[in-house]
């Protein structure tokens, strides 16, 4: 039984510490991104609030459980990613 939950910890650990890294990944990608000209007001303010968020201590859920800070910072990724997107289609 013991040996059972902590292969499960780990599991959970090595799943943290992927998204963590494709997160992190993304947010370079999108920072590049969200600092070209032209780039709308609105989709700054969520690329930033997404990422603060992230990094500030206070949080909906206690700390140990990162899944808000995960769904806050995918949905701020998903809105830039489709701003940008939008922005692209009209400028060609």
């Amino acid at each position: 039984m013991l040996a059972t939950l902590g292969v499960f910890a780990i599991v959970v650990v090595v799943l943290l510490v992927a998204v963590a890294l494709f997160l992190l990944f993304k947010l370079v990608r999108k920072h590049k991104q969200v600092h070209q000209p032209g780039t709308p007001v609105p989709t700054k303010a969520a690329y930033w609030v997404s990422l603060a968020y992230t990094v500030f201590p206070i949080d909906l859920l206690p700390d140990p459980i990162y899944l808000d800070d995960i769904v806050v910072l995918v949905g701020g990724l998903m809105y830039v990613g489709s701003s940008l997107r939008k922005r692209r289609e009209v400028e060609d």
